[in-house]
Order: structure tokens, then sequence, then C-alpha cells
């Protein structure tokens, strides 16, 4: 009996994690703002150096070192820390078992709080297996995410690749793309996720915000190798599943063309030049800005847009007045620097240059082209039929496409493009109102397939 324990305990060791390069992120469970003067006054601070800790997570780091909400966090590892910028770029590399001291000011008084990181939780559940694995990429190591059922065998496998933002996939509960995840899992389907570089748990990689999309791209074809060693994976019944601008990168990761399934859901086809001046179009009116106002920020955009994505320039050059800094900003989010859309400049000008009707002519696979009839982000209809009509002209019968009704882009119930508008400034929508249909119709067409 000791022997079959030890061989069980074994087993779910291995099971949950493979890897042992990548060490787990810190888990350090502080939410800070930035002090004020009315927290100046509030907590009776002499200045507004500091960060203000109004929550503390139960068995984070910093619950066990003893912090308190209403504390004043002003360095970590000596560190100053008077802006959450400056705080996140402290701790970004900080892993578990590792020497920390916070110093805050509590009533007045400062305190030095010594201890070791905790680890960040890892995913669990009672429906299916969660496996923390890492594969060789660069000079460091991605971390990979696979959910598997809880049973011996092999099983259809799906590669998940999300949209454009730079942020970890680990641990993502009720964000739509968490429910993705689980929901595709409680179907008897192993999900994969592969880490964008630097984000959740990988090592010494580059840096996601820093890379341009060649880089992202070949990061999702490393993991979509790796995919295939697993002895549980069906190499027969593989597929990846692309969502937004993860749709672009779905067609492209299986270079060796044994996938049996392609899923894009709320991506485009045109280039990125056309599809942000059609977007101009469609989405500001909504947002309420005038018709005529937008026109003019239209045709401003035109010339910035084909400086910035067809003639390569970089986005400082383009800026030359403050008119134009304020709608680059706005209307680009362009930092002033090297990030457009909170990514590296390159990594939008690469993604322009794509000849996508060329990519999904040379897919094999069968197609399942996905929109939601609420998407605002992903509005047109033409695209993703187009992408249909081309995956049918050259590979006849592979492709097809499904509009489902009241679903935006965050797979949540929307109508309309204008009512997803409207639903996505209300708090916690998108983690209450999933549309399961999307689940549905990914299943049945999988299970469809012979």
């Amino acid at each position: 009996m000791k022997k079959l324990l030890l061989s069980l305990l074994l087993f779910i060791i291995v099971s949950s994690v493979y890897s042992q390069n990548i060490t787990r992120k810190a888990f350090l469970g502080m939410r800070l703002v930035d002090v004020n003067d009315s927290i100046k006054s509030a907590l009776k601070l002499n200045s507004e150096d500091g960060l203000a800790v109004t929550n503390v997570t139960a068995n984070s780091t910093a619950d066990k070192l003893g912090v308190k909400i209403n504390d004043v966090l002003t360095s970590v590892n000596d560190v100053k820390t008077n802006t959450v910028k400056e705080y996140r770029e402290t701790v970004k590399n900080f892993r578990e078992k590792m020497n920390v001291k916070f110093n805050v000011i509590r009533g007045g008084e400062n305190l030095t709080l010594n201890g070791i990181t905790e680890p960040l939780p890892q995913e669990k559940s009672d429906s299916y297996d969660v496996i923390y694995d890492e594969v060789k990429f660069k000079d460091g190591y991605l971390r990979m995410i696979t959910t598997k059922p809880k049973k011996e065998g092999k099983f259809k496998t799906i590669l998940f690749i999300p949209g454009y933002m730079c942020y970890s996939l680990d641990n993502l509960g009720k964000h739509p793309y968490g429910q993705v995840v689980d929901k595709l899992s409680e179907r008897g389907y192993c999900v994969v996720r592969v880490e964008k570089p630097a984000m959740g748990d990988c090592l010494n990689t580059p840096d996601c915000f820093e890379i341009n999309y060649s880089t992202e791209l070949e990061a999702f074809e490393t993991g979509f190798q790796k995919m295939l060693t697993y002895d549980f994976v069906d190499k027969d019944n593989v597929f990846v599943f692309g969502h937004s601008l993860g749709g672009y990168e779905a067609p492209m990761v299986d270079k060796n063309r044994i996938a049996k399934g392609v899923i894009v859901c709320g991506t485009g086809l045109k280039t990125w030049y056309e599809y942000i001046i059609d977007m101009f179009r469609f989405q500001n009116p909504i947002a309420g800005v005038d018709y005529i106002e937008n026109e003019k920020v239209v045709t401003d955009m035109i010339k910035v847009l084909y400086d910035y994505l067809v003639l390569k320039k970089h986005p400082k050059d383009l800026a030359v007045t403050e008119e134009l800094k304020k709608e680059m900003k706005e209307y680009l989010e362009f930092d002033g620097g090297d990030h457009v859309w909170a990514r590296h400049y390159t990594y939008w000008q690469e993604l322009n240059d794509l000849n996508m009707p060329q990519i999904w002519k040379d897919v094999k696979a069968n197609v399942l082209i996905i929109r939601g009839e609420g998407d605002f982000e992903a509005f047109s209809n033409k695209d993703h039929e187009d992408i249909e009509k081309i995956v049918n002209t050259y590979n006849p019968g592979k492709g097809r496409f499904l509009l489902i009704p009241n679903m935006d882009h965050g797979f949540a119930t929307s109508k309309t493009p204008e009512e997803s508008f409207k639903n996505k400034n209300v708090p916690g929508y998108y983690y209450n109102n999933f549309n399961d249909a999307v689940i549905d119709e990914i299943s049945k067409w999988i299970e469809s397939l012979k």
C-alpha cells in the first residue's frame, strides 16, 4: 500500500509540473494606488511619496509579511516606489522563495517587513488536470499550461492563441479566455496555452512589449511543436484556435500542415492599414464622435498611418504638430516613444505586411470562421465570409463561416456593436455574460470532422 501511495504521489507531482528551469513568479498580493492629496490627508502623511495599499490578498507574500490595508509602501528591497509603474518595474522579475523587504508607513510609524516571497498559486480543477510545463525559446523558456481530461489516453487537442495584448494567460478565472479554456476542457478536449514572451512565468525571454510580430509568431510556433511531443495528444486531431489578432497567427503556426482544423473568431483579412481606417469610420461615431469631426480625424490618420505602416517611418517622426500628437495619442495610443497600441511600433508594421489571402490559400486544414453578430472590434462580416471563400476556392469544402447571434468580441451576449460598446463599460459584464453558443459550435464542428 505504501508503494502504491508513493507511486500515485510521484505521478501527481510529475503530471502537474513538468518544468525544471522555470520557477514560479512571486505572489506579492497587494493592490496599490499612487498617493494623492486626499489620501495624504486621510492617512495623515507628511508627503505624497509611496503607494497606498488598498487590498491585500490572503496567503500572498504581503499577507504573510503583515502588510495591512492603508499602509503606505515606500520601497521594495530599498528601491523607492513612488508610482505604480516604478513598483511594477521593481518587482516584475520577482520569483518564489526570494528574500524581500517592504518598507511601509503605518499610522505615522516607519516599519520594515522582511520575509520570503510566496509563489503564485497554480490553477486547479476538479474536472480536468492542469499541467505546467516549459519550452526553450531564444535564451530562455516560455511557460506552457495544458488542461487535459483526468484519464489515460490520447485526446483531441487545441492550441489557443489570444489577441494582441501582453498579459499572462495563467490563472485567468472568469476572464472570457479563462472561460473558453475551462468550457472546452470540460467538453473533454486538451487545451494548450503558450505564454507570450516575458509574460507569466516566462524566464529570460524577450519582452512581449518590445518584440516584433515575427518574434511573437515564432513563440507560438515553438509552443505548437512542443505540444506535439506530449504522449496524450492525438496527433491526428490537433486544432489551432485564434481569437481576434490571434486569428492572423492561427493559420501560420502549423508550418508542417499537420493540424486537422483551424478555428478563428473575431478576426480580419485586410491589411492593418485598411482595417484601422475602416475602424475609425465604424467605431468612432458609435463612441459618440461627431461624423464631421471624425472625418477630419480619418483624413489626418490616413496620411499618418500610410507613412507609419506602409512607408515604415517611426511614429515619433510623424507627430510633427501638437494636434497630430494629440490625435496619435488618442486614436493610436502612441506613447511618444516606441509604442503604439501598447506594442512596439515594429509589431504593427510587420503585421501590415502580411498577405492574409495567400496565407489562407496555403492552409490545408479544415477551417471554421466565427464572428459574433454584436462584435464591435471585428465588425466586418465580409472579411470573415471572404476567408471562407478563399479557403473553399483553393481547398473545396474545407471552409465554413458561422455568424453567432447575440455575441460580441469578448464572447459576451450583445446583439449589436452598439450594445456591445455600452456593455463593455458595465463592471463585470464580460465575466458574467459569456455566450456558450461559441463553445457549442466549436465542439459540434470538431466532432463533425472525419
